[in-house]
This record gives C-alpha cells, structure tokens and sequence, in this order.
C-alpha cells in the first residue's frame, strides 16, 4: 500500500506519526510520502520540505508568504500525481492540506482528511463546503460525524490522542517541585502570529487568577519554533511560569 500524508503543524505532525506506527503495525511494507516534521520523521517520513513552511494561520501571516506558498501546492500536487498513492491522508492545517485535496478531485485518488473542522462552534456551512473538497474524514469527538453524514460526507469517529496519552500527575509534580499546590496550564499555541495575540491576555488572566488562588503555579508547554518568544512572553508572569518545550 502506498500512502502520501500531509502535516502542517506540531499537533499535527504528533498525529500522523501516531498514524503511521498504527498502519505499520498492520502493514510493515506500508510505503509513505509526504510531507511532515520530526515526529513523522521518525517513523520513516522524508518530508519533501520543512513542514514549518505550512504553520501559517490568518491574513498577516499568510499574505507574506502567500507566493511561495502557492508554488508549494502545486509542487505537492504534481507529486501526489506523480506518486499515485492508494489515498491521500491530509491533517489538519486546512489552509494548505484542503487546497491541494481540492485540485486532486477526480484524480482518482481517495482524498481523507483527519481532524474535522469545528464546524459545531463556528461557521456550520463548513461541513458542505468540505464534502466538495475530500472524500472521507477521521474525526476527533463522537458527535462530529453526524453533522457532515447529514450533507453527504463519510466521517468516522476515531478518537483523541488526548485520551491515548498516559498523564502522570504526581510524576510530573514531583519533577518540578510542585507539591499539591494549584496547577494552571496555560496553551498560548504552536504559532508565532496567535503565540503574540495571546500572552498578553492570558498573562492578565493568570495574574487574576494568582491573586484568587494563593500558591498558583503556571505550566505553559510549547514547541520549539515558538519557545524563546513564549519564555520572553511569560517571563514577567504570577504563578513562577515554568516553560516546556
């Protein structure tokens, strides 16, 4: 069988690497193009350029980078044509992923996209304009397949990797030196443009927050492209911020 994934971001780099183990462990000759970052990559992935090209988000930061970006889709698309893959699994990062899936229609190649979008908190008229765009969609919450069955759309609920991953809490406390004070996780994003909009109010929430909760400690996790801008970010912060990359 032969597959060519597609990830945009860390979150979603972590996914297609978990999907590529799963697959593997059913078939070892699976062969897999792509493009993704270091978690893919270990599992055998040669992304055929840095995923960090593809963590865009909004007008401002895509605007800049808008025709190189252009060139991306079209190289990507001219090699999943070229490939021929038995389907094409695109995840998450929509400005990107969806954009080729659409210029694949009638390629013959089953288009499957992984992580629905939340059309059930925002813009619902999503879900029909994505049945134009893919063939099949993994999503993460049991009750999002029905709202794309209802406009043609084949969806399965395949879990959250939330759920797959073991927290040891105590571990983690005691790693720190945390003890049994109140823990805040505080999730500014994986993207520099949304890490900027974000500190200042989350930074504003945490003081109110500490002033509320005596002995708050703050845990902010973050990925690398973002982590010296987020340490900057928090460094004036309540609650002795602890950064993890």
């Amino acid at each position: 069988m032969k597959l060519f994934l597609i990830a945009g971001e860390p979150s979603g780099d972590i996914l297609g690497a978990r999907l590529i183990a799963a697959l593997r462990a059913q078939a070892p000759d699976l062969d897999i193009q792509g493009i993704g970052g270091p978690e893919m990559a270990g599992q055998g992935l040669a992304s055929r350029f840095p995923m960090a090209e593809l963590s865009l988000m909004g007008l401002a930061e895509v605007l800049p980078h808008l025709p190189r970006l252009l060139r991306r889709i079209a190289e990507t698309e001219q090699a999943i044509r070229t490939y021929r893959p038995d389907a094409l699994v695109t995840i998450d990062a929509p400005s990107f992923t969806l954009r080729v899936a659409k210029r694949l229609g009638g390629s013959g190649i089953p288009r499957i996209h992984y992580v629905a979008p939340q059309v059930w908190a925002w813009r619902p008229g999503r879900a029909k304009t994505l049945a134009q765009k893919i063939d099949h969609l993994l999503c993460l919450l049991p009750f999002e397949p029905a709202w794309f069955d209802a406009h043609g759309l084949a969806a399965d609920f395949v879990g959250h990797p939330v759920v797959e991953t073991p927290i040891e809490e105590w571990s983690f406390r005691e790693r720190y030196d945390i003890g049994d004070r109140p823990l805040l996780v505080v999730l500014p994003g994986s993207r520099r443009g949304e890490v900027i909009r974000h500190l200042g109010v989350f930074g504003e929430t945490v003081a109110r927050l500490a002033a509320a909760m005596p002995g708050l400690r703050v845990v902010v996790p973050t990925v690398p492209a973002v982590a010296d801008a987020v340490r900057i970010g928090v460094a004036g912060w309540a609650g002795e911020p602890l950064v993890i990359t």
